[in-house]
């Protein structure tokens, strides 16, 4: 579209554009990091130049490789797990312990506690029973995607006894990688790229979980020290 606009007008708005862009990135990082700060403070005691290297570290080690290996969709395996996929995951997980575990009428008062305008009642049956059937079917829909989303001839072959092919969209065949295999079964000759698509598709998989499961490691680590510091 910039380039439509003139040379000199259209690179002008282009740097103009992307430069705004590049400094709201920076900025929401920055946003980002206040958590990770405050929770090493709280929990370890360390002070903002130790919180703050720490998070520059880890936003280097997860950012790098996006940039290095950009051309194999290391970016794409970020945005698609931890941008489209947890959203749903952790909705769901989210909305299952406060209605379920931590209790509908538990969080209802919490809601409600000191609040000028009350939540209508109708919400309170909403959020127990309504949003995670609605986020359930939802990922389930995502999970078994059948062949060209086509759910009324996916559920007449289940009927009749048949399975049906997952569409290359579903979170079954992403995680099996069987659509980087069909493309690379229509394109045999660039073999080579899609071979390394899917080591680095796995290795960015890889580097998302052992982030969860560090950050897994200590929130449990530090809920311990808050129990070992009552007792």
């Amino acid at each position: 579209m910039f380039q439509q606009w003139g040379a000199v007008f259209g690179a002008i708005a282009g740097i103009s554009w992307f430069g705004l862009l590049f400094f709201a990135g920076i900025t929401s990082s920055l946003a980002m990091g206040t958590p990770w700060m405050g929770f090493m403070k709280d929990e370890f005691g360390w002070n903002k130049v130790k919180g703050a290297i720490s998070f520059g570290l880890i936003a280097l080690a997860m950012g790098l490789p996006t940039v290095l290996f950009y051309q194999y969709g290391y970016f794409d395996e970020y945005d698609y797990w931890a941008g489209t996929v947890s959203l749903v995951v952790f909705a769901l997980l989210e909305i299952i312990l406060f209605g379920w575990v931590f209790g509908i009428d538990r969080g209802w008062a919490e809601l409600n506690r000191g609040a000028d305008i009350r939540i209508p009642s109708i919400y309170k049956f909403i959020i127990k029973y309504v949003t995670p059937v609605l986020l359930i079917l939802v990922f389930i829909g995502a999970l078994v995607t059948p062949q060209g989303n086509d759910w009324s001839g996916a559920l007449a072959t289940l009927l009749e006894g048949n399975g049906f092919t997952f569409d290359s969209s579903s979170l079954i065949s992403k995680i099996t990688q069987e659509d980087v295999k069909e493309q690379l079964l229509l394109n045999p000759d660039k073999a080579d790229f899609f071979e390394k698509k899917m080591l680095f598709t796995n290795l960015a998989r890889t580097q998302l979980l052992l982030l969860f499961l560090g950050i897994t490691v200590l929130v449990w680590y530090s809920t311990l020290n808050r129990k070992r510091k009552t007792l």
